[in-house]
């Protein structure tokens, strides 16, 4: 027989011992040596050179390490081990120094290692309920805002050169740091689940039945990949994450403006002032939204773009022929200018929503571009965190100017059109600025510093019937929906052309103040 390493247990102590070692290093003695790790005994100095060792493993953990022995003597090595075993288990009890330290626990696989195809599902679902929803455009972007961020946090620890959003963002810290090995993409699935069945607040059966079953479809994939252990640890770790999401949410500011009542400033006696454009809404929208606690901003008026024309009824005047602009426009649209407003006409309830428009885009993006689940993360966080940005910036100018659509006034002021009526329907809010304006400038500017002069085609409103459309650059992209309000009769083009450089503002803003990587 030659030499031989026996793993045992004696008491709570785990030990080595080598017989009759070969290496010239060793005396002949018996050495016993406390077993730490696999790593360690397999790279333990003593045991460099040995030769005649064949490795056995059970469940990747180092049973025995024999000798070899030929076939006819396999029975006489099993009783000498085992003997050998009760034998120093007898003679030898542990010491505090021999307790060994426990093995790490199985490295987790990088998020990069990951495809974003879970990203872009879920992100899509989202899309999908804020439609079945009929969320309004203020709040569809708070809920792609937390979930981009949530998608993130979930799967940071992953991303060895980022760092995580806590103590970035307004507000957000105290997120958990977690030891045990996790599967990311399973980290994800629960972080977004736990999230949106709250932060979309009560939902159809249909919406949540939705919900249940995109998670369902990435467990049952994850199975196949990981064990039960690493699923446990990732549903663990990804509700906690969540939950200090939501919690951080919760003080946002939201819930509050549920209960505010709104009293609709005269539009009798302040004649530029907003007036209903239809017999169903007569209370605009979201008056108090530009109270939210923004996301990177450090208020809502931080950003903020007045107006330059001021208003008048006068013929001739600026406002008057901007106006005039609109209706003339109208007056004479081509397919072409047709095609556009509806393509980005995003209304609450038939759509996702100008947001969403753009979650829409960022999902063809992560495909075409063949994005890895780390880099999908990045895109869909920082173009939530504008968003709701944006909107909130948006909102606040909105309802601070309080500006009347050209509806009203086309129809007041501008003789002989006492009943024309845009060519898509009028939102129920003030005109200025544009939301679609200022939330595509702010996203064309995130993308564009991200991922650089892309051209792509955007599919996000096909299932409306249109065609999809191709753009060379992500601020062409932008440019046509703000351009594409003013085909749609809805707004001036004061409203546009301001909107996308308060979106920028807000862009640039956030990628000078939030850091991800390190």
């Amino acid at each position: 027989m030659k030499s031989g390493l026996i793993r045992f247990r004696k008491s709570t102590c785990e030990y080595a011992c080598l017989k009759q070692p070969l290496d010239k290093n060793l005396s002949g003695k018996q050495r016993i040596i406390p077993l730490i790790s696999i790593s360690n005994i397999i790279n333990y100095p003593h045991l460099r050179g040995a030769t005649g060792f064949q490795i056995i493993f059970i469940n990747q953990t180092l049973i025995h390490r024999f000798p070899r022995f030929r076939k006819k003597s396999m029975k006489k090595a099993a009783l000498y081990y085992l003997s050998t075993a009760i034998l120093l288990s007898a003679l030898f009890s542990c010491s505090k120094s021999d307790v060994p330290v426990p093995d790490p626990p199985v490295p987790s696989m990088g998020t990069d290692q990951f495809d974003s195809k879970i990203a872009m599902d879920w992100m899509e679902v989202t899309r999908q309920i804020v439609r079945g929803e009929s969320k309004s455009p203020p709040q569809a972007s708070r809920i792609y805002a937390y979930s981009g961020i949530t998608l993130y946090e979930s799967v940071v620890a992953g991303m060895p050169g980022n760092r995580s959003l806590s103590g970035q963002l307004s507000g957000l810290s105290g997120l958990p740091v977690y030891d045990k090995t996790v599967d990311y993409p399973a980290v994800a699935n629960e972080a977004l689940l736990t999230l949106e069945r709250s932060i979309f607040g009560n939902l159809k059966a249909s919406s949540q039945q939705s919900l249940d079953s995109m998670y369902a479809v990435v467990i049952t994939q994850r199975k196949t990949e990981i064990d039960q252990a690493t699923l446990d640890n990732s549903t663990e770790y990804g509700r906690m994450i969540a939950e200090v999401i939501l919690k951080w949410a919760d003080t946002d500011n939201f819930k509050e403006t549920r209960t505010l009542v709104y009293t609709v400033p005269s539009y009798i006696t302040n004649p530029g002032f907003w007036a209903p454009t239809d017999p169903v809404n007569l209370t605009p929208a979201e008056p108090y939204w530009g109270n939210l606690r923004c996301f990177s901003l450090t208020s809502s008026d931080m950003v903020e773009a007045p107006p330059l024309v001021s208003f008048d009824t006068i013929p001739g005047s600026a406002f008057y022929t901007q106006a005039l602009e609109v209706l003339t426009i109208n007056q004479n649209l081509t397919q072409g200018q047709k095609d556009i407003a509806r393509w980005w006409s995003d209304g609450a309830g038939a759509t996702s929503t100008p947001s969403g428009h753009w979650v829409g885009i960022e999902n063809s993006l992560a495909y075409s571009l063949n994005l890895d689940l780390a880099a999908a993360a990045e895109m869909y966080a920082l173009v939530g965190m504008v968003e709701g940005d944006a909107f909130i910036s948006c909102w606040y100018t909105k309802y601070k100017y309080n500006l009347l659509r050209p509806k009203t006034y086309i129809q007041k002021y501008i003789a002989g059109n006492s009943t024309w009526n845009s060519f898509i329907p009028t939102p129920p809010f003030p005109e200025y600025p544009s939301g679609h304006s200022v939330v595509s400038g702010a996203v064309s500017e995130i993308l564009t510093q991200l991922l650089g002069d892309v051209s792509f085609t955007d599919r996000a409103n096909t299932n409306l019937g249109l065609n999809p459309r191709f753009y060379t650059s992500f601020y062409e992209a932008a440019n046509e929906a703000a351009i594409s309000r003013l085909y749609g009769g809805i707004h001036y083009r004061e409203a546009n052309e301001t909107g996308i450089k308060q979106g920028r503002a807000c862009a640039q803003y956030l990628m000078r103040r939030v850091k991800l990587k390190i």
